[in-house]
């Protein structure tokens, strides 16, 4: 068993992401894990991410708030509890639109190369 508190959770900081907090709450830097890492982001009003895509696949969950994801030809609003996924290499852009923080869940898969390094 790995615990992490949400207190003790490592920041982390990642590119074209702007007025975001972020921290790692499994995986990577936060524990081992042989294929995942799970992480929450805090985005301030005005806040998000570039429209960017990466080899890995995304699942976002909203915990609070509201966000809005484009991937380019769609956005769409998402509040409490809704999900998305986000297909290996398909854009995205996440954007809080609202006076409020959005609070959200992040899971995706490690590398190849992270997890032949974590068996």
């Amino acid at each position: 068993m790995h615990v992490v508190r949400f207190a003790e959770a490592p920041e982390y900081t990642a590119p074209g992401h702007h007025d975001m907090a972020m921290v790692r709450l499994q995986g990577r830097e936060a524990g081992p894990s042989s294929d995942l890492w799970i992480g929450v982001s805090v985005l301030a009003p005005g806040g998000g991410t570039t429209l960017s895509s990466s080899a890995q696949e995304k699942m976002y969950v909203v915990l609070d708030g509201t966000l809005h994801i484009a991937n380019g030809e769609t956005e769409v609003s998402l509040g409490k509890w809704d999900s998305c996924r986000i297909a290996p290499g398909e854009d995205r852009r996440l954007t809080n639109k609202t006076n409020s923080p959005v609070t959200v869940l992040l899971a995706m898969p490690l590398s190849a190369d992270e997890r032949q390094r974590n068996p």
